[in-house]
């Protein structure tokens, strides 16, 4: 049976992978990129959710409408979170957001057949919206609850990042200049008590190679910046999410961007 999980950080690191290299520098706007929702809901022998013990997965995730570059390149990355979130495919593959679900229930069929003392349902739940969009950049959050077994379940904000004119994803630095970071530093280790001058991991956290850095998800409101630290990813499951939220006018002499006063939503 192909073994089904999550690998925490993948997602984050396949996204930049998602941009063709042969289209990364073509810019073609597209008065026409718009956002619809789709939806898609499925479940073990059809029962339902609200009843409880169901295994059930529900997708909920814009996508990109439009006749140019950008809506087909946003719309490539889109997937490729979903597949990253939902179920690493050892071939590489990349499904589509169906194709997604099905596996999921199948994957839980096949392994209630090979252990039939296993009683317990999965649940995948993702739901995603544009929460900022101007002529700059587009930033869509995607909240993630699943459980697939184990000690407890799985739980995550991710954020991706775009521009418009292009559809390629936009990294941290695009966004912010070099001394950002140590601006977010500092900040981090006044709210969470751990003294200037000792190792960023002093308190508990597990920050790589003992160096503070950046969230993997950063988005963009109409008035704010957030800055998003997942469970597992600086510190123990136990402590749970770490978020920064600034407003945007704190941040003016780091910020690259000229948000406007009233986004495209």
């Amino acid at each position: 049976m192909k073994k089904f999980g999550i690998l925490l950080g993948l997602v984050s690191l396949f996204i930049a992978c998602a941009d063709d290299p042969k289209e990364k520098d073509q810019k073609e706007p597209d008065e026409s990129l718009q956002f619809t929702s789709k939806n898609i809901e499925k479940s073990l022998e059809n029962c339902l959710p609200e009843d409880g013990e169901c295994t059930f997965i529900s997708l909920n995730f814009p996508l990109a409408e439009g006749t140019g570059f950008p809506s087909v390149r946003i719309n490539r990355q889109i997937v490729q979170f979903l597949n990253n979130t939902i179920d690493y495919q050892e071939d590489g593959g990349i499904l589509s957001p169906d194709e997604l679900a099905d596996n999921f229930i199948a994957n839980y069929r096949e392994t209630a057949q090979e252990f039939p003392e296993y009683e317990l349902p999965w649940e995948a739940t993702i739901l995603g919206k544009v929460v900022y969009w101007d002529d700059e950049i587009i930033s869509l959050r995607f909240k993630t609850n699943m459980f697939t077994g184990g000690a407890h379940g799985y739980e995550s904000t991710n954020f991706l990042n775009f521009d418009p004119e292009s559809g390629n994803s936009l990294k941290t630095e695009d966004l912010f200049t070099a001394e950002f970071i140590d601006f977010v530093e500092q900040d981090f280790r006044k709210k969470n008590k751990i003294p200037e001058n000792s190792n960023i991991n002093s308190t508990g956290m597990f920050f790589e190679n003992d160096s503070f850095h950046l969230p993997q998800n950063i988005g963009i409101t109409q008035d704010q910046v957030i800055l998003h630290y997942n469970a597992y990813e600086i510190a123990p499951y136990s402590s749970g999410n770490f978020t920064l939220i600034y407003p945007h006018k704190e941040l003016e002499k780091y910020l690259k961007l000229d948000f406007k006063k009233e986004p495209e939503l």
